[in-house]
């Protein structure tokens, strides 16, 4: 989700470009019940993708970007 600020609003602040994005990774998971099962995990090129071994849940994570051009 990102948001670019409109040049007639900062331009008083001498910046050509201005926008904010929100960034968010695994924010739900759909089968709660599902044993040993991460699409993003990967123990083989093959036909294992998406099966953990003894591995730990990826992390639910947040941030946000500034991007800035003077």
């Amino acid at each position: 989700l990102s948001y670019a600020f409109p040049s007639k609003i900062i331009k008083h602040w001498y910046i050509q470009s201005l926008s904010l994005a929100l960034v968010a990774r695994n924010l739900c998971i759909i089968h709660k019940d599902a044993p040993n099962i991460d699409p993003e995990s990967a123990i083989t090129a093959g036909n294992a993708q998406g099966v953990e071994a003894y591995s730990l849940p990826t992390t639910r994570t947040f941030g946000f970007n500034i991007n800035v051009s003077f």
